[in-house]
């Protein structure tokens, strides 16, 4: 099995995106085969650069698993661990939306806790905005300075908007080289079915102390009842702070 794309240049259509704690199936054959050779290529903060360059590895957060099946009697090499040793450690700091609920400010409108669907904690912060421009902003508090994922569990339903998001005042999505006026990328979080998703911002060294989200309306979909938006919660994933040599 190799790249379905007919360029030997090209790797069009290569799994570009692995979201936190999703999976990808890469192959799913019948019949008996050899695997010569893995290639996987992982996130930009792998290098001093920033950049993807070459193949590199992250202890951390990545995990690949293989099955197969044969004829006859299986033979067992060695034994399975236990349970207890087979269960991967919680990364994740969870600010749920009830603790963020008190000291959230926002725009003209309605924030309340909802409960019920497949909301963590006591349910989703709903904000159901009444004015043209909405805002929302929502702290965490960082107890000891670390390098984390930031990961925003969020809702997607038909009567959702179009959202900006900035932390500490910086959009989460704008380069360290960006110019004026260039397009930055905004989240449209309206569903025709209610889904709750992760949202990968990106990782970042934060200092000890509060931070603060903030979520600003730039417009709906054409296909949306509504402005609204709900957060499940916010998540701080504990990261490989290791910074990888360019290779040569």
């Amino acid at each position: 099995m190799t790249s379905a794309d007919p360029s030997p240049n090209s790797n069009a259509d290569r799994i570009k995106y692995v979201a936190p704690g999703k999976t990808k199936t890469l192959a799913d054959i019948n019949g008996p085969g050899v695997i010569r050779h893995i290639w996987l290529t992982l996130s930009e903060d792998e290098t001093e650069s920033g950049k993807v360059e070459g193949h590199v590895e992250r202890e951390d957060d990545m995990a690949t698993a293989a099955f197969w099946y044969q004829v006859g009697q299986p033979k067992r090499y060695t034994a399975l661990p236990s349970l207890s040793g087979r269960t991967l450690p919680n990364l994740d700091i969870i600010i749920e939306g009830k603790a963020m609920l008190p000291a959230a400010r926002h725009s003209p409108g309605v924030l309340e806790l909802q409960k019920g669907y497949d909301w963590t904690g006591d349910g989703q912060i709903v904000f159901m905005p009444a004015s043209d421009e909405p805002v929302l902003e929502v702290d965490s508090q960082v107890d000891k300075e670390a390098y984390r994922g930031l990961i925003l569990r969020c809702t997607y339903a038909d009567d959702c908007g179009v959202y900006r998001i900035f932390l500490d005042g910086k959009n989460v999505r704008q380069p360290p080289n960006s110019v004026a006026r260039q397009k930055l990328q905004d989240f449209d979080f309206c569903s025709r079915h209610l889904a709750l998703k992760d949202i990968y911002l990106g990782s970042f060294k934060l200092p000890t102390g509060k931070h603060t989200l903030r979520l600003e309306c730039v417009g709906r979909n054409p296909l949306s009842k509504g402005k609204c938006v709900g957060l499940d919660s916010v998540r701080l994933r504990e990261r490989w702070n290791k910074k990888r040599k360019a290779l040569q």
